[in-house]
This record gives structure tokens, sequence and C-alpha cells, in this order.
């Protein structure tokens, strides 16, 4: 009987024991750029709105190709009475006809492929909206890095210069340094503050604009970013060629050549006339009911007002297109040249600090700071390597920042790069920000 009740207690506890461990595993958590992306993906409006209207395109390809309604007509001859025939009349009857027209030429065909080519729009639009959706978020996802690990970094400096404040404070006090030394430390602490403050909004900022992306209140709480890893920058030649067999704005220019190709074929097929068979049945007072077919077809006479102009107009069409894909190529050219630009600029500046800046900067400071506590070294060129290792640091996140948010504006041409990123231990952790 005790073991009963102290397994019951047990089981009674577990869910207080689960609601005190949950809050910490979620605050270990991180957030990643995949996990933004999911979420965007899932639930943007816009997504969701495009998505159903190449649903409601897939639904019109039976349409496309579907006869005409058919027609009935009812009809009577004699009497002034409605549907009254005259008694022994051959000519008073009432009847009743069913007609059919028949489009000829290929021409329900040639409509079931304008529409399948409807389809392939809306789905080269989904693609483009994905990827600026994603592009976007890419950025707002790197600004929210940038400003989380440059508070971090900045938290970090604030407990160094709040010791060298100490220090300089406590050679002040026995005469050993100037009392100009403690308000210029005091006031380099003050700017820190304001530093602070300024990355704090910036982080508000990022937060709020990822919020809305995911489909949340802009004030939701976000888990700290994931560490990023930048990947090589692979040759602009590469990414031209990938460009151009992945870029959705060329994938639509590629859809509407090939449907205004179908256009000047339909507007061709419309000289084709259209048949129409129908089949009849009259009843006659007192005589032998009658049974009887028609056939007939329209005559194309003003194609020249017609036919021959909507050709026209769909040739202009396929012409217009065909800029409009060139004008798209030099477009494409010029902004991967820019990307590519930006983003090799920040990869040699991460280089450059990772290598020589923040190593050097870091010992520089290290000495001044030894030298100064043991009552040596110069209080200027102390505070001054604090400055500088702090602009260092923060440069180098900005850095970081502006690589991958280059990289990202660079998949919305080429698509995804990830086949062509170096492995995970070829890759440059970002982070360690040299902090």
């Amino acid at each position: 009987m005790f073991r009963t009740i102290v397994v019951l207690l047990l089981l009674a506890a577990l869910p207080a024991v689960a609601q005190q461990v949950t809050p910490a595993a979620e605050s270990a958590a991180t957030l990643s750029l995949e996990d933004v992306t999911r979420q965007l993906l899932d639930t943007h409006p816009a997504l969701a709105a495009i998505d159903r209207q190449i649903a409601a395109a897939r639904l019109r390809l039976g349409l496309a190709a579907a006869l005409p309604d058919p027609t009935v007509t009812a009809s009577y001859m004699g009497s002034a009475a409605p549907f009254k025939t005259m008694a022994m009349d051959p000519s008073s009857y009432r009847g009743i006809t069913a007609m059919q027209m028949l489009p000829l030429g290929g021409k329900r065909e040639l409509r079931r492929s304008l529409a399948a080519v409807d389809v392939k729009s809306g789905e080269a639009d989904a693609l483009a909206v994905r990827r600026r959706l994603k592009a976007a978020a890419a950025a707002d996802y790197y600004d929210y890095y940038y400003a989380t690990r440059a508070l971090e970094v900045t938290a970090k400096d604030k407990a160094r210069l709040e010791q060298m404040v100490s220090t300089t404070e406590a050679r002040y006090s026995v005469g050993k340094a100037m009392q100009a030394d403690v308000l210029r430390a005091q006031l380099e602490v003050s700017m820190l503050l304001q530093r602070q403050a300024a990355l704090e909004e910036q982080r508000a900022s990022a937060v709020g604009r990822l919020n809305l992306l995911m489909g949340r209140s802009v004030d939701a709480p976000l888990a700290p970013p994931s560490e990023v890893l930048c990947p090589a920058l692979p040759p602009l030649p590469a990414l031209v060629a990938q460009a151009g067999a992945n870029d959705a704005g060329l994938q639509k220019n590629q859809v509407m050549l090939e449907r205004n190709t179908l256009a000047i074929a339909s507007a061709h097929k419309d000289y084709i006339p259209d048949l129409s068979v129908g089949y009849m049945f009259q009843q006659r007072s007192g005589m032998a009911d009658m049974y009887g077919m028609t056939f007939s077809l329209n005559i194309p006479v003003f194609y020249k007002s017609k036919q021959r102009q909507a050709e026209a107009a769909a040739r202009i069409d396929l012409e217009a297109t065909r800029r409009d894909r060139d004008a798209r190529k030099l477009e494409l050219a010029y902004d991967l040249r820019q990307m590519h630009a930006m983003a090799s600029t920040a990869g040699k500046m991460l280089d450059l600090y990772d290598k020589a800046i923040l190593p050097q900067a870091e010992l520089a400071l290290e000495s001044a700071q030894s030298s100064y506590s043991t009552g040596g070294g110069d209080f200027t060129s102390t505070l001054a390597s604090f400055t500088s290792i702090l602009g260092y640091q923060i440069d180098y996140l900005r850095q970081v920042a502006d690589y991958m948010t280059a990289l990202a504006r660079i998949e919305a041409y080429t698509g995804d790069l990830a086949n062509d990123a170096p492995a995970a231990n070829e890759a440059q952790p970002a982070t360690e920000a040299k902090q």
C-alpha cells in the first residue's frame, strides 16, 4: 500500500517537473535561418494566395478543353395560340431542336495547352515570391544576428572598461593618475551605454520584422540566433550560369514566350470555321411526326478586322516578351555582379579581421591593460586600445551580416547555393567574433 501511494505521488509530480524543465530547454534553444524560412513558407499569406491561384488555374485545365454548352430550342408554326398546330396542315408543327457546336482544327487541345502554360506562369510567380521573401527574411535575420552578437560583445567589453575605470580611480586616489583620466574613463562608459541602447533598438526592429514575416505578433520573443558559418563565395561566372538556368524571372519570360507562341497558333486557328450539329423533332396534327438534322458553319468573312488583327497582336506580344527576356538577362548580370562585389569585399574584410586586425588589437589591449594595472603604461594609449578593439569587433560582426545577406540576395537569382558551399569543417565560424 505504501509503495502504491509513493508511485501515485511521483506521477502527480511529473507535470510540475516537466513545467519546470521546459522553460530551461526553450531558453537553451537557438533560432536558425532555416527555422525562420520554414515558418515563413508555411504561414505567409502572399504564398497562400498564390498557391490557391495555381490550384484554380489547374482546375481550369479541364474547362479550357470543354465543349461549348449545347442549345435546345422549342418552336411551333401555325396557330396564333402558342404551341397549337393546325390540323392537316403540313406546314404547321410544334417541335424541339438540340444543337451542339464542335470546334474544328484542334482548337480545344490548343486552349488546354494555353491553360497549362498559365499554370506554369503561376508556378514561376510563386517561385519568385518565395525567393523574394526568403531573401528579405535572410536580411532581417542577419540584422538580428548582428545586433544580438554586438550586444554580447558590448557587454563583455563594458566589463573590461569598468575594470579600467576602477583601476584609474584607485590610481587617482593615491595620486598616480589625473582626474581627467577618471572623467574620460567614465565618459567612455557612458558612450558605451549609448551604443548599447542603439544596438538594442536595432535588435528590437529586426525582431519585429522577423515576427511579421513569420506571421507572429511583432513583439513576440525570439530565441538567440544560431552560430553562423560563412561559406565560400562561388566565382561570378558560375553564379551567372546558375542564375541563367534557375532565375524565376527568366523562367517566367520563357513561359510567356511559350504562351505567346501558342496565342499566335490560336489566332491562326480562328480562321478555321466551327461546325454546329443539330437534331430536330417536329410533331404535326393529324400527320406523321418528322425528324431531321442540321449542319452549320460560321464563315470568317471579317477576318481582316478580327483574326488577322488578333494574330498580328499576338506576334507583337511575342516580340515584346523576347525584349523583356533580353532586358532581364542584362539586369540579372548587373545585379549578380553588384551582389558578388559586395560579398567579395565583405569576405576579404572578414579574412583581414580574422587573421590580422583582431588578434593584433587583442594583444595590444592585453599588453596595455597589464602595464596600466601594474602602475606603468599610459592611460590614453590604454583607452585607445580598448575603443579600437571594440570598434573592430562590431565591424567584424557587421561584415559577417553583410556577407551572408549578399549571399542570400544572390540565391534569390540562382537558387540554393548549399551544394556549392564548403564542408562544415571548411566553413569559417563567424561569431567567435573574435569576442
